[in-house]
């Protein structure tokens, strides 16, 4: 008789479910990654989905200048996937009054690829073909660098 009920508290309770919440961006720390003030509390934020090349690694500091001036000081809205295991927040990112996410636009403007081992919801998909377009149209970092994916390059490099 009370099974019902236990068993669905107990699904509720273990599911990571995404919220939101808003926030400005303080800081850029590279491609994919950036530091918000919310509501008081610096929190580091990884775009969820998406891969940015790495310190050391072709690319990284034009993906990184690119996020500079897409978000450092703006309002954005952010919906949180979860956690890395580095402690970082995994959340799609949009600013205050675009429709298009930050996760998106980076990839669209050829400075990331989708991770295809981490991005697991259906707007990956769609990433996916932008990224497919921005290699084509030979935008960003597929604009001619010797480009290795940035998690076969930690790899390499024994992170």
């Amino acid at each position: 008789m009370y099974r019902i009920p236990v068993i669905l508290i107990i699904l509720i309770i273990s599911f990571n479910f995404a919220y939101a919440t808003t926030a400005t961006v303080i800081r850029v720390n590279d491609g994919d990654t950036f530091d918000v003030d919310m509501k008081g509390k610096k929190v580091n934020i990884s775009l969820y989905g998406i891969d940015a090349p790495e310190s050391g690694q072709h690319g990284c500091v034009a993906s990184t200048r690119f996020l500079l001036r897409l978000a450092l000081g703006h309002p954005v809205n952010i919906e949180v996937m979860g956690t890395d295991i580095f402690g970082r927040t995994l959340a799609i990112v949009r600013r205050e009054g675009n429709a298009s996410s930050i996760n998106a636009t980076i990839v669209a403007n050829g400075y990331a690829w989708v991770n295809p081992g981490k991005c697991r919801v259906d707007v990956c998909k769609d990433w996916k073909g932008i990224e497919s377009q921005a290699r084509k149209l030979k935008l960003g970092i597929w604009s001619g660098f010797d480009l290795v994916p940035p998690w076969k390059f930690k790899e390499h490099q024994g992170r």
